[in-house]
């Protein structure tokens, strides 16, 4: 079932997302974001809405200045001109974005197309489009022939207007690392304390009698080397080197 209020209010995106149609009448919850793609409830009374009322919901004036964003069941977006209708009944019509913008912006992730309202986009952000798990998914921007392809963070911001179309691939992050001077293959990009010590100790748990020290060299700029103890965590690159030592506490 839909959430609704104690008002009457009908929850678009969960209907969606309970595969129920969602009722004919209002008023409608729906979900407006911005470009960090961070989603804040909204209601509108009407079941079909212009991108002009969806601006006005999110107190977007004056509307001239701002560009609007449904985001598609595949993830992609599609412009809506403030004359355009959306029908919130149509399965796929509860997100939308809004952006402080008179233009957009045109990259293609994973070969698909998309139009950006921002002249910069984050990792963390491109990763969200692209519905990928982001602890275990990296982005890189495709390098032109003959050029290297570059790895985006999370927070790094990239430039859309610059000259040319960018391109984003998504990948699994699988990255070498060297425990005890064995080679580990590791999903993700940032590992705990006991992921460490477990590299090294498959069997290794929190113990009375046993404690390891963890120690590190060869890591990225944020940590290029030093210690983990138990409740850290650190940043791994290709080749980084990881010292396990068990010491009996006795």
């Amino acid at each position: 079932m839909s959430k609704q209020s104690d008002e009457g209010i009908e929850d678009v995106y969960a209907a969606v997302s309970a595969g129920r149609p969602v009722r004919e009448h209002g008023p409608f919850e729906i979900q407006i974001g911005d470009q960090a793609m961070r989603f804040v409830p909204v209601v509108v009374d009407d079941p079909v809405v212009t991108g002009s009322q969806i601006l006005a919901a999110a107190c977007a004036r004056p509307a001239s200045d701002f560009l609007v964003f449904q985001v598609l069941r595949d993830g992609a977006l599609e412009t809506v001109r403030p004359d355009e209708t959306v029908d919130l009944r149509s399965a796929g019509a509860e997100k939308f974005l809004v952006f402080r913008s008179d233009r957009s912006y045109r990259f293609f992730l994973d070969e698909r197309a998309f139009d950006w309202g921002a002249t910069r986009i984050s990792g963390s952000t491109i990763k969200r489009l692209a519905e990928v798990p982001s602890a275990t998914t990296d982005v890189w921007l495709d390098a032109p022939a003959g050029g290297e392809d570059r790895l985006i963070e999370d927070k790094e911001m990239v430039d859309l207007s610059s000259a040319g179309t960018e391109r984003f691939i998504t990948r699994p992050v699988s990255i070498t690392i060297k425990v005890n001077s064995r080679d580990r293959v590791v999903d993700r990009r940032q590992l705990s304390y006991w992921e460490v010590v477990k590299l090294a100790y498959p069997e290794a748990g929190p113990s009375e009698q046993i404690i390891y020290s963890i120690d590190y060299a060869s890591g990225p700029r944020q940590n290029p080397n030093g210690s983990l103890v138990e409740g850290q965590s650190v940043i791994v690159k290709e080749g980084m080197k990881f010292y396990v030592t068990p010491t009996d506490k006795s």
